[in-house]
């Protein structure tokens, strides 16, 4: 499934992550992203990436020093292709913030499954309705 970023993928959540492991304006870096959403969407084989359960990123290494400016807000993903929906640990992918916020990753990059438990109600994403930080009181179907 190729991914893609959408005005639901939540960007501001990276920004946010950005900014607490203190990545600038205009740097570029190796690093680890824990707990990316894959969702599926309307379209075969295609999907939609989710911010909203990433997890503190990990910087590995810098490779361009940044200049202070604030993060720009539009995000650009580039290369995630995964085999179904569900969350991926992104490791030492390439994050670069200038004029927009570009995701690659490339052939120095993993993407690992994270395992989820099984759904025992049935076949619905109840994380649709989760997400973020909204509750919704629990259904019995």
């Amino acid at each position: 499934m190729e991914t893609r970023v959408t005005a639901q993928s939540q960007s501001f959540r990276l920004v946010k992550r950005m900014e607490e492991a203190k990545i600038h304006h205009a740097q570029e870096i190796r690093a680890d992203l824990p707990g990316l959403r894959v969702i599926a969407v309307a379209g075969e084989g295609e999907a939609q990436l989710r911010f909203c359960d990433l997890g503190p990123i990990q910087v590995r290494a810098i490779l361009t020093s940044g200049d202070g400016r604030p993060l720009p807000t539009e995000v650009v993903l580039e290369g995630l292709t995964v085999p179904a929906p569900g969350t991926y640990d992104v490791l030492n992918a390439r994050l670069s913030s200038n004029g927009n916020i570009r995701l690659v990753v490339d052939d120095q990059t993993s993407v690992k499954v994270v395992p989820t438990q099984a759904r025992d109600r049935d076949e619905w994403d109840w994380h649709e309705f989760g997400c973020c930080g909204l509750n919704y009181p629990e259904v019995v179907l």
